[in-house]
């Protein structure tokens, strides 16, 4: 029994002896790792507050950025509205032109009204009379036309009486009609007859001679043997080419021409 303690006390103390042999041999070691480990420590406290220092001026540049930025905004609304504002002036200052040119053109036509109106008064046309004739004027203007449309019917009934009159005086001879021009209308190369565009209301008279003529030659000579108020019937005395309609018709002299034997 005593010589199992006895082992165990030298295992034990072989055993300290051990740990202290270990112990003197890791601790270089050690100390080199605490050394090691404090300034990683030390390096890594420095990186964080430089860190916090980038941090706090990163910060710092976009508060100034976001102020610059917030400047430039309301420098440019500024801008904006001094330009809608100028604008708006500028609107102001073109209607208050025109509205001055428009007093002075109404102020100009005022004058001349009233010009007119002493220049009427002077001859007698007051505002009474000149309503009268404005009220009375269209009358006498539908009576006037009426008039003209029954001259017009009495000259027509007046040239065909003294187309007929000459026929029957003298039934073989040429009229004597006025300067007159027309175009044919129609063409009966069977019966030598042409239509033309001219009639009573033209000045035209029966038996009257016309020229037919095309591009300044002449193509036939006619004579009116129907007359009616708007066109008339011409049969074909000379011709010394084809007639075609649209050709045109004119009086040959206002002379009287010899009569056709």
């Amino acid at each position: 029994m005593l010589a199992l303690r006895l082992i165990l006390f030298l295992v034990i103390l072989a055993s300290a002896g051990v740990i202290v042999i270990g112990e003197l041999k890791l601790k270089p070691h050690l100390d080199s790792l605490a050394e090691k480990q404090k300034k990683t420590s030390d390096d890594l406290t420095k990186e964080q507050q430089e860190r916090t220092k980038q941090e706090t001026r990163a910060k710092g540049a976009e508060q100034e950025r976001d102020a610059l930025k917030n400047d430039l905004d309301q420098s440019k609304k500024s801008e904006a509205d001094a330009m809608k504002a100028a604008a708006a002036e500028k609107q102001k200052a073109v209607a208050a032109a025109q509205e001055t040119n428009k007093a002075k053109q109404e102020t100009a036509t005022i004058k001349a009204m009233s010009v007119e109106y002493f220049d009427l008064q002077k001859d007698g046309l007051t505002p009474q009379v000149i309503k009268r004739i404005h009220t009375e004027l269209p009358k006498a203007t539908n009576e006037l036309s009426t008039l003209k449309s029954e001259q017009r019917v009495l000259m027509t009934q007046h040239i065909k009486a003294t187309s007929e009159l000459q026929s029957f005086l003298n039934p073989k001879g040429a009229v004597v009609l006025p300067s007159l021009s027309g175009k044919v209308t129609a063409v009966d190369p069977k019966w030598d007859f042409v239509i033309l565009d001219m009639g009573a209301n033209h000045g035209l008279l029966k038996n009257g001679e016309l020229t037919i003529s095309r591009e300044g030659k002449l193509v036939a000579r006619v004579k009116v043997s129907r007359l009616e108020t708007d066109y008339s019937i011409a049969n074909v005395l000379l011709k010394k080419s084809e007639i075609r309609e649209g050709d045109a018709v004119l009086t040959p002299s206002s002379v009287a021409l010899p009569p056709q034997k």
